[in-house]
């Protein structure tokens, strides 16, 4: 009897200790999965909102560019055409009339002396969005120009004549020009200081203040919306 009791007593004893086990099992199970459950959204959360960040961030820069490219094209509708670079130029010219006398015995010659002014423009009246290049790793925005063109006038209001020298027995009078002789005594000397103009290399001198004067343009109107982005200025690739 005494036996049967004891054993009924450890099988007792038995059971609460696997049902106690179970019970701890269970309440770290449940733990664990909580923690692990509440871990993952977080992690979700935090990732949707980098996500949104991340977006917003590119959506203002994007407002950002687009504000800056108003802004230049903007000011190019004010500018046109721009004048860049003038240089002066003159050209000393012999001018000889035989007088209609045999064995030129009417010559008689003088020297005159013209002056003409170069003027190199950027035409920017073509101006749009094609023209303009962004670099947002850099921070840059390439603006692309045309090249200076040269336009040369001749001021025949300046001219300066010396005295006229007769060299015929003949000669008398001071020289005087016909309309077509003085046209192509003008075609003569346009085509000296356009070779001149070659030589002091003008054009080269007018891209480089033209690089310049872009610049000094829009460089401000960049930085009032986006102060990181510098203006870069190159000519235009035929």
């Amino acid at each position: 009897m005494e036996q049967k009791h004891s054993l009924r007593s450890e099988i007792i004893v038995g059971i609460i200790g696997v049902v106690f086990i179970a019970g701890i099992c269970i309440h770290a199970w449940k733990v664990a999965f909580s923690s692990k459950t509440e871990k993952t959204a977080d992690q979700i959360e935090t990732t949707v909102d980098d996500i949104w960040d991340k977006e917003a961030q590119v959506n203002a820069d994007e407002k950002l560019i687009l504000s800056m490219k108003e802004a230049v094209l903007g000011e190019s509708e004010q500018q046109k055409k721009l004048q860049v670079f003038i240089q002066k130029v003159s050209d000393v010219t012999k001018i000889t009339d035989e007088g209609g006398a045999p064995f030129k015995w009417g010559e008689k010659y003088q020297y005159i002396k013209y002056s003409g002014t170069a003027t190199y423009t950027v035409d920017l009246s073509n101006f749009n969005e094609q023209h303009l290049s962004v670099n947002k790793e850099q921070k840059t925005l390439t603006i692309y120009v045309p090249h200076a063109v040269e336009k040369l006038d001749i001021d025949e209001d300046e001219t300066q004549a010396g005295e006229t020298e007769h060299v015929g027995i003949f000669s008398i009078g001071d020289l005087k020009l016909t309309e077509d002789a003085r046209k192509e005594v003008i075609l003569d000397v346009r085509k000296q200081m356009e070779q001149k103009l070659l030589e002091e290399n003008a054009m080269e001198n007018a891209d480089r203040m033209a690089k310049m004067s872009v610049w000094e343009i829009y460089q401000p109107v960049v930085s009032k919306i986006c102060p990181d982005y510098t203006v870069a200025v190159e000519f235009e690739k035929n």
